[in-house]
């Protein structure tokens, strides 16, 4: 059959409606050129049906139309285009990248999901590994679609890889930053994605695979922090640079220590636990340890960010030594700060602790307290 390329450039849309009626195929293809994006992202099948439906409504109803040209665009969203679109004995297709797609009628309100609420929906639904392998083409469609994806979404869905071990797809996701917009640049984001590498140690029972893993990626991550992509100028000029924060270099300084206690007979090869020290208290002036006491969420989120540093300070002194200057100085910092605000902020949330559900900042403080070797 023949084949119908439209350019907007060289039609107008009475025009194209008469070459359709004499078509018996209508297929609509854009030069390269003129196209917005390549081809449609591409899931892959999930454990979940409800998940796979999600993605592939976003596929088709999202992120088909903005590949579109505007004239397209026209025919799926116009009532009085949709004629056009309804024969199926003449379906409507158009080619992008090696896809071939039909094109339907759509509606903005009723036919197009919900961005923040599907995002939850598919965070939900992704258990299973290859589940996760979707998240970097939805992440990308989402871009190319104009639909943001806010801060807050980012910091959810970093908590929730790590929670699922899913931090070698979250590692992806960060490196192809500029399709998936997820960058470490975000405070709390670079705090989830660090903690991850935390829960890879906790949940592989402190294992040499699991410690070694994750201070590859919590290595990786931290050099990230570099990168214009992730930080840019301006953010660094404002003092908006994760890398200033003393708890996410505490992180750093975390797996150095740990994994040289665990797995280097306590030697600090190359200086990087010093030196990852030094960074610690060269931006200590940065620290917050203050607790709201009438905020059980705001003491269950310090926990998150003191508790890795109190620990990592700790099994730095191991390492470096406790009679050197900076280990008198971490001991400061323990004592008069650290154990203090752990301690408060831990009662402040065992309160709020319903049956057997422990929050997880809780969680993470005793299971770091019974690794102080």
């Amino acid at each position: 059959m023949a084949s119908l390329a439209i350019d907007k450039s060289l039609y107008c849309r009475s025009c194209i409606k008469r070459l359709l009626q004499h078509s018996s195929t209508r297929t609509f293809t854009t030069s390269p050129a003129r196209r917005k994006h390549g081809g449609l992202p591409t899931f892959t099948p999930t454990s979940s049906p409800a998940l796979d439906a999600l993605l592939s409504t976003f596929r088709t109803n999202v992120f088909l139309p903005a590949h579109l040209l505007s004239l397209q665009k026209s025919l799926l969203y116009r009532a009085r285009n949709h004629r056009l679109l309804t024969n199926p004995e003449e379906p409507a297709t158009v080619k992008l990248g090696n896809e071939v797609h039909q094109l339907h009628p759509l509606n903005h309100i009723t036919d197009e999901p919900n961005t923040r609420r599907s995002i939850a929906e598919a965070l939900a639904l992704m258990r299973e590994p290859r589940d996760w392998l979707n998240v970097i083409p939805f992440l990308e469609g989402l871009r190319q679609s104009g639909r943001k994806v806010r801060g807050w979404q980012a910091e959810k869905m970093a908590r929730r890889m790590g929670e699922r071990g899913a931090q070698g797809v979250l590692m992806e996701v960060l490196r192809r930053v500029d399709g998936t917009g997820v960058r470490l640049g975000d405070l709390k984001v670079c705090r989830e994605v660090m903690w991850g590498g935390v829960g890879r140690c906790v949940q592989s029972a402190w294992s040499e695979e699991g410690v070694r893993e994750a201070e590859r990626w919590m290595e990786t991550w931290w050099g990230m922090l570099d990168e214009d992509r992730h930080v840019n100028k301006e953010a660094r000029k404002s003092g908006r640079d994760p890398k200033l924060s003393p708890d996410v270099v505490g992180l750093l300084l975390w797996v150095r220590a740990v994994r040289r206690l665990l797995f280097g007979e306590g030697k600090d090869e190359g200086g990087k636990v010093k030196a990852a020290a030094e960074m610690v208290m060269a931006v200590w002036g940065n620290r917050d340890v203050s607790v709201d006491e009438a905020d059980w969420n705001d003491a269950n989120y310090k926990l998150m960010m003191w508790a890795p540093v109190w620990h990592a300070m700790v099994m730095a002194r191991k390492v470096l030594g406790d009679d050197t200057p900076l280990g008198r100085s971490m001991e400061t910092a323990i004592t008069q700060e650290l154990e203090p605000t752990l301690k408060k902020a831990s009662s402040i949330v065992e309160q709020h602790v319903s049956g057997e559900t422990d929050r997880r900042g809780r969680v993470l403080y005793n299971e770091l307290s019974k690794l102080v070797i």
